[in-house]
């Protein structure tokens, strides 16, 4: 075998997280800011959102927080926190590029597909568990990050066979119970969203699909997310 063809083989996956985390973050971590790592799913990607790098809650929560911050956004559309799960975030090059980004503050966000039906009728009894495996991976790096987890948004109209029922008989209670068990906060993104829809109508903050928030959408999980981190420090 050609030894420098196989030193650059060995170089590759290195290579394309360092070329990940420059496309996620627009540079490397800066000297000097607060970094914060947003983790999550299509919701967190901002699927269906035009300029979703400024648009999506991640970019609206570095809006929100200012020049002090570096926000990037490590989303990867369809994930899973099941380990089992059609598509596990642990097996993407974002959850590579978060853990490299070495944050200062990371703030998880999945679920919304552990609640298909094929995800969490084998595999919800793991769910709790790989939530709290998930916590202590980013607990553990160089920057002792304080971690955040939320609850997903409400799903307005049932979809791809993912309805609002499975989500609050699934993901959303053993967040809360992963959270408590590891103590770290819950941001209480879906019960909070739910209120405001209570006054403010839900479909104008949802793609037509039910489950993807809009671009006000995601402004409005950004403004939760950020009011929280003040009230939780």
């Amino acid at each position: 075998m050609d030894h420098h063809k196989s030193g650059a083989w060995r170089l590759f996956p290195v290579i394309l997280v360092a070329g990940l985390l420059f496309l996620l973050t627009g540079s490397r971590a800066v000297a000097g800011k607060i970094r914060v790592a947003c983790v999550g799913d299509s919701i967190t990607y901002g699927d269906g959102v035009p300029q979703r790098h400024t648009q999506g809650w991640p970019g609206k929560l570095q809006q929100l927080l200012g020049t002090g911050y570096q926000v990037a956004n490590f989303g990867h559309s369809g994930t899973t926190m099941l380990k089992n799960g059609g598509l596990p975030y642990w097996k993407t090059a974002e959850y590579k590029a978060a853990t490299s980004f070495d944050p200062n503050i990371v703030v998880i966000m999945l679920g919304t597909n552990d609640a298909k039906p094929q995800n969490w009728s084998k595999f919800g009894s793991q769910f709790t568990a790989n939530a709290e495996e998930m916590i202590r991976h980013f607990a553990r790096l160089k920057a002792h990050p304080k971690i955040y987890i939320c609850t997903p948004p409400p799903i307005i109209h049932a979809n791809s066979g993912i309805s609002e029922a499975m989500l609050i008989r699934g993901p959303i209670p053993d967040i809360y119970t992963a959270g408590h068990a590891v103590n770290v906060p819950v941001i209480p993104v879906y019960a909070e969203l739910r209120r405001f829809f209570k006054t403010h109508g839900a479909d104008v903050y949802y793609q037509a699909d039910g489950i993807h928030p809009n671009a006000a959408g995601q402004k409005q999980i950004a403004q939760l997310i950020f009011q929280f981190l003040q009230r939780v420090p």
